[in-house]
């Protein structure tokens, strides 16, 4: 196995069970890589691709059959379909396509994917949950014998930190804000929003058929446990009003996820004190005000659609000596707003 100078190029010349291959190069690490990614492949019996046409699959034919098989009606089937649109769109910035051959995804390609999501505003968390999926992609793949080797994922370490959650006067701040003349979307989301604790997926999901009298039905869920919320009077008049007119499956809130982005893009930059609230922070302000009104945990598990206890018990330190029930005290809560 050797690297040798050819014209002004680089070419890798080597002999594996008795099967010579050779390849030029602009420079010797390419050599090298692929003298190494040759070898791979005849100890695996990989198909070797430079030989016998391309055999490997890129991200998006990788993509669609992981996510047939391994998400398709799964719990996480949401989470994992939006992560894998948005590794798309960083290899089209990066590539220029999204059908990228798999072994172009190195590790100096997932350094760059890092700055690029971090560059969009994604929390560390944030970031190592899209690795993840594309490492569960390409590990996929590479147990059927599609790519050569894996990359080492550039992990971040993830602070646990403090939860967010809205004080009543950044509530006001927020309503106020929110309190378009010319629209009333994102005022009414954000009643709902805090007023239930859905998550955004959940939100936007929403249809005139999951509302109820006095509840509201949450049918597909992250923990995969369908669940029901119950509804503040505020909540319960800006729904009946938004879905007076609505057919029965179609949805309640005509936003986007990147409308919703983007209104809050602007807010951050009006209300500089409120630079570190993102959408999520509704639900942690929803869940905050249960356990600080006393709701027992293992209600306020329930409402939240948390799949484990645990989760919840990031709030336990909220809560107070006293006990109460439910979603009334939420009610008594912001009739005050």
């Amino acid at each position: 196995m050797a690297v040798h100078k050819r014209g002004v190029g680089f070419q890798a010349n080597l002999t594996v069970d008795k099967q010579r291959y050779r390849k030029t190069f602009n420079n010797t690490a390419d050599a090298l890589a692929w003298e190494k990614k040759i070898k791979f492949s005849v100890q695996n019996e990989i198909e070797i691709l430079e030989t016998s046409g391309s055999k490997s699959w890129t991200y998006r034919k990788a993509s669609d059959q992981c996510f047939e098989i391994c998400w398709r009606g799964g719990k996480s089937e949401l989470t994992n379909e939006n992560n894998r649109r948005l590794i798309g769109d960083f290899l089209i910035h990066k590539f220029g396509s999204d059908e990228v051959d798999l072994n172009k995804i190195t590790t100096l390609v997932l350094d760059d994917f890092v700055i690029y999501f971090r560059g969009k505003g994604n929390s560390d968390s944030t970031v190592n949950r899209k690795l993840m999926c594309l490492s569960k992609i390409m590990k996929f793949a590479h147990e059927r014998k599609k790519v050569v080797e894996l990359p080492k994922l550039p992990l971040k370490k993830e602070p646990k930190g403090k939860i967010r959650w809205l004080t009543l006067e950044e509530d006001k701040l927020l309503l106020k804000f929110f309190d378009f003349s010319w629209t009333s979307d994102y005022l009414d989301y954000y009643i709902v929003a805090m007023d239930t604790g859905l998550r955004t997926g959940e939100m936007l999901r929403l249809q005139k058929k999951d509302i109820l009298e006095k509840r509201i039905k949450v049918e597909l869920t992250k923990s995969g446990e369908p669940r029901k919320v119950g509804l503040t009077p505020r909540a319960k008049r800006v729904l009946e009003r938004r879905s007076r007119t609505l057919k029965d499956d179609e949805k309640v809130f005509m936003i986007t996820r990147t409308k919703l982005r983007y209104r809050f893009d602007v807010m951050r930059k009006e209300i500089p004190e409120l630079k570190d609230v993102h959408p999520h922070v509704m639900r942690h302000t929803f869940c905050s005000r249960l356990v600080q009104l006393g709701a027992p945990l293992a209600n306020v598990k329930e409402l939240m659609g948390h799949e484990v206890i645990q989760t919840t018990m990031r709030y336990a330190h909220l809560s107070p000596d006293h006990d109460a029930s439910d979603i009334s005290l939420l009610s008594n809560f912001v009739t005050d707003l």
